[in-house]
């Protein structure tokens, strides 16, 4: 039976797991692609377009978007 995702403690590191074995499997059937967005290059974009809003929010936030996963790519 499983347990509730509140019953551990810290759910992040069973999570990347999972997105770690969607990757693996992504690999092994040819589907993995490369990331389409790099938020490093956004950050270099003019104030006030969505990519540079995008990148601050994600920086003010301390928050990463997904990359693993073939569909988060």
């Amino acid at each position: 039976m499983m347990q509730p995702f509140a019953a551990s403690p810290n759910p992040t590191p069973r999570l990347q797991q999972v997105l770690d074995l969607i990757d693996r499997v992504a690999i092994a059937q040819g589907r993995d692609v490369p990331q389409i967005v790099e938020i490093e290059r956004l950050r270099f974009l003019p104030t006030g377009t969505f990519g540079r809003t995008w990148a601050n929010f994600l920086n003010e936030h301390n928050l990463q978007p997904f990359t693993t996963g073939s569909r988060r790519k």
